[in-house]
């Protein structure tokens, strides 16, 4: 593996540590804003002016961020009842399959939400409320937490050709292997 490469990956790793990151920092935030919500309307009988509005478009951020993290770590739900018993060369074409297809499904989504994100900064698309909230920074975070998916889709086609490993048996999503990789052990 090139320099260049092995850099790359690095960068997208990190990338997708930073969305986790700010994706738990939403929900965080999300917590706080509906804790303090509450305690106004127990102690003062008010509400906090946007309270709503601002935790439901944070949602977007708890959602998006993390598939990248999620998908490198195999911590999206699977189930393998036949794929588990097919011969390595049958899971292989369909893991290919199945990469490039999620690949170019969520590249087209990440365009189109990008543009749509795009809009409706232009527009100045806010929520109806009590206070004027902007929508385009909830809406920018869907097409980056789907370019880091679909970036990650095509990492793993890539080693799938690359190194004929199935991802699986790869110890990409082990993260004892991670651990160990970085302790200079072999895993």
């Amino acid at each position: 593996m090139t320099n260049l490469t092995s850099r790359a990956l690095l960068v997208q790793k990190k990338l997708e540590e930073i969305a986790c990151y700010v994706s738990a920092m939403a929900v965080a935030t999300m917590m706080t804003i509906t804790v303090l919500e509450v305690l106004a309307r127990a102690l003062f009988s008010k509400s906090l002016p946007g309270a709503y509005e601002y935790v439901s478009l944070m949602f977007v951020y708890l959602i998006y961020l993390g598939l990248g993290y999620s998908q490198r770590h195999d911590a999206h739900i699977t189930v393998g009842i036949l794929y588990d018993h097919m011969p390595r060369s049958v899971r292989k074409t369909i893991e290919g399959v199945y990469l490039l297809a999620a690949f170019l499904f969520f590249s087209m989504l990440t365009w189109t939400s990008a543009e749509s994100a795009w809009t409706n900064y232009l527009m100045g698309d806010t929520v109806l409320g009590i206070i004027e909230v902007k929508t385009w920074w909830a809406r920018a975070g869907i097409p980056i937490g789907l370019a880091l998916f679909a970036l990650r889709f095509l990492t793993q086609l890539v080693h799938l050709i690359t190194k004929n490993e199935l991802f699986e048996d790869s110890g990409v999503n082990d993260l004892s292997h991670q651990g160990a990789v970085e302790a200079g052990e072999k895993p």
